[in-house]
């Protein structure tokens, strides 16, 4: 493929899947899109994709990551966002609309993929769905055993999510970026298991737990292609386990790692982005990246290998792009004007030379009002 015939189809909206475009393509049009960038704005499309090439656009890119937040524009209870595929589309496109942003990040309630595998979930009228922990799916350490395979695209919620990615594609088109989403595979385990009874059983009994994730890892595989087959450009994979809030790194590697490996691949081979989404504490970034191989990385927290973030950007800098990381208890608390302050200090430190989304460290807080996210979005444009 030539590079100018390439260019070409980019421009007019034909694009192919970034992941099967060759590097020095993408490079050069990243490059070409920095240059014009000093001179007239960039599309979404074009800004986000100059800056995970770590090459600097006109602005820095922004999600609010509005997860069930975007309701509040559209109204829409926290159960219908949840269950129905076309009501949550209209959620997102809404909240983008209203917001602002350059990617639209599908994330809904963790409980998503434990639901489908029979984990009893409640759906408050007011607040994110969440397992029912006194009725777990798995009781006892003999219950992993009993984890069977299923087909994501006859279930009730993985088949709506991958209608909802259909659904918000089409309506987006290449006005921004769209990205799918999946739950790793211990973490739909603590969903059915609760964390600090599945924490002990990685200590206690890693072969059980190994299995139950094999088979968790098979139906995701095919989760995540159906994901890719709706013309998503990137999927993110939530591996927060992989933190000091989870496991310890040896044992993340061990139990986790090679299966969000298998995950990461899926994805690549569909010639899609690999996005990472982990908002522990002390994150393992080396893992991670070495595990899944990511071309993002959006994090709340500072990885547990670096002091500060000018250390973070040097280290990581120019392995990975970074998107985050405004703390959620500044989202809920803080002015306007302070959520802005800190996004130009974000900015400052990890914005030079490409490779950084602004965004928050996690889904905005859903029962909140809109104003940070938008203080957020206004930072980039008067910042970035």
């Amino acid at each position: 493929m030539k590079i100018v015939d390439t260019i070409k189809k980019l421009k007019q909206g034909e694009v192919p899947p970034l992941g099967t475009i060759p590097d020095s393509v993408l490079d050069f049009a990243a490059g070409a899109s920095s240059l014009r960038g000093r001179f007239q704005s960039l599309t979404s499309l074009e800004r986000v994709l100059t800056a995970v090439r770590h090459k600097e656009p006109d602005r820095v890119p922004v999600t609010a990551i509005l997860g069930g937040g975007a309701r509040q524009v559209s109204g829409i209870s926290f159960p219908d966002h949840s269950l129905n595929a076309d009501k949550t589309a209209q959620a997102f496109l809404d909240g983008w609309r209203f917001v602002g942003g350059d990617l639209v990040i599908l994330m809904l309630d963790l409980s998503l993929e434990a639901a489908d595998f029979g984990q009893k979930i409640e759906y408050p009228d007011n607040s994110t769905p969440y397992p029912d922990y006194d009725h777990p799916l798995i009781k006892d350490v003999d219950d992993y055993d009993r984890i069977s395979s299923f087909d994501p695209l006859k279930s009730p919620r993985m088949s709506e999510f991958v209608r909802l990615c259909r659904i918000v594609v089409k309506e987006v088109g290449l006005k921004s970026i769209i990205t799918g989403f999946v739950f790793g595979p211990l973490g739909v385990l603590s969903m059915m298991r609760g964390a600090e009874r599945l924490f002990k059983d990685c200590v206690l009994y890693p072969k059980k737990v190994i299995k139950a994730c094999e088979v968790i890892t098979g139906v995701l595989i095919e989760y995540v292609q159906a994901q890719c087959d709706t013309g998503v450009p990137a999927v993110a994979i939530d591996t927060l386990f992989a933190s000091k809030n989870g496991l310890p790194k040896k044992l993340w590697e061990e139990i986790e790692g090679p299966f969000a490996g298998e995950i990461s691949r899926a994805i690549k081979d569909k010639g899609l982005i690999v996005g990472v989404h982990n908002c522990g504490h002390d994150l393992y970034f080396d893992s991670q990246i070495r595990f899944m191989e990511p071309e993002l990385i959006s994090f709340a927290h500072l990885p547990d290998d670096c002091k500060n973030r000018k250390e973070l950007k040097q280290k990581y800098g120019e392995q990975v792009s970074l998107l985050g990381y405004v703390a959620t208890p500044l989202l809920v608390h803080g002015t306007p004007t302070e959520v802005m302050d800190e996004c130009r200090r974000q900015i400052d430190d990890l914005a030079p030379g490409g490779g950084y989304i602004l965004g928050p460290g996690c889904e905005y807080p859903p029962n909140i009002p809109l104003t940070n996210a938008i203080a957020m979005i206004k930072a980039a444009e008067k910042y970035g």
